[in-house]
């Protein structure tokens, strides 16, 4: 089918998107944009052709649809969860990370039958699950009976489903896997007052960040801000709003670092004399 060669294309430009953005927090929005772009283009495309044959119209419902929407459902759940995740202490993202975990592996759980029809890549029942047609009067796989079936069938939406819990699941054990193996617990990290403002301290975090100094710039936003939170004893509170705030700043908007920088020059001026 064409669209095979429209996915294809679109998995390309997707990797290309997450490693020229890996770095920035705008990641996921980014990455999201594109798959709406793209999965709004599907539709199109799909309804542009009415003579589809019923080996096609499976075809693109079980092996198309599902690719662009599992990953639709992907980046914004990733948005939501940056967004909701706690940043003081390691354990308590520990904790965050594996209920997650835990509710993604439920879910799989409660669909292992079908879940089990598509890794062992059945096709007897394909007529029912991906041809459009009325819904069954109780089917509790069907989780896009309340939508229209112009552009739905029985199962296209929980098979984009599955495979966005696969793309979340193998997200989320990777962070607690690094997290895992950092080094240094909260517990036992040192810990220094910081005397500064909230602000002054997340023009830091910021700073180092785009500098990429740590983990050799593999570390995010918000591991930096745990850790020099956790070191400072300060929780760093809501990051993204702070630097924002500090964007706006209508004189200096490194007003903190310009301060240190000034600091460092006169000491080193003062030890010259």
């Amino acid at each position: 089918m064409v669209c095979d060669k429209h996915l294809e294309e679109f998995k390309k430009k997707l990797k290309k998107l997450q490693k020229q953005y890996a770095y920035q927090k705008e990641l996921n929005q980014i990455c999201l944009s594109y798959v709406s772009e793209f999965f709004n283009q599907l539709e199109q495309d799909f309804k542009s052709r009415p003579d589809l044959e019923e080996a096609e119209e499976i075809y693109f419902f079980k092996h198309i649809k599902p690719v662009a929407l599992g990953y639709h459902l992907y980046y914004r759940y990733l948005i939501q969860l940056e967004h909701e995740k706690p940043v003081n202490t390691l354990k308590t993202l520990k904790r965050y990370y594996k209920e997650l975990l835990d509710t993604q592996h439920q879910f799989k759980l409660r669909h292992i039958g079908f879940a089990y029809y598509l890794k062992s890549k059945q096709t007897h029942l394909d007529h029912i699950y991906f041809l459009r047609r009325q819904p069954l009067p109780f089917d509790p796989d069907d989780l896009s009976a309340h939508l229209s079936r112009n552009y739905n069938t029985p199962r296209d939406y929980l098979t984009a489903k599955l495979r966005s819990t696969d793309l979340i699941s193998d997200y989320l054990s990777a962070r607690l896997d690094k997290l895992t193996h950092t080094p240094t617990s909260y517990a036992d990290s040192p810990h220094l007052n910081w005397s500064g403002s909230r602000t002054d301290l997340i023009e830091l975090i910021y700073a180092l960040y785009h500098t990429k100094v740590i983990h050799k710039g593999t570390a995010d936003i918000i591991e930096i801000a745990r850790a020099l939170g956790s070191f400072f004893e300060l929780d760093p509170g809501d990051v993204y709003k702070t630097f924002s705030e500090i964007k706006s700043r209508k004189k200096s908007r490194t007003k903190f670092l310009d301060e240190l920088a000034m600091n460092l020059n006169y000491a080193m001026d003062k030890d010259d004399l």
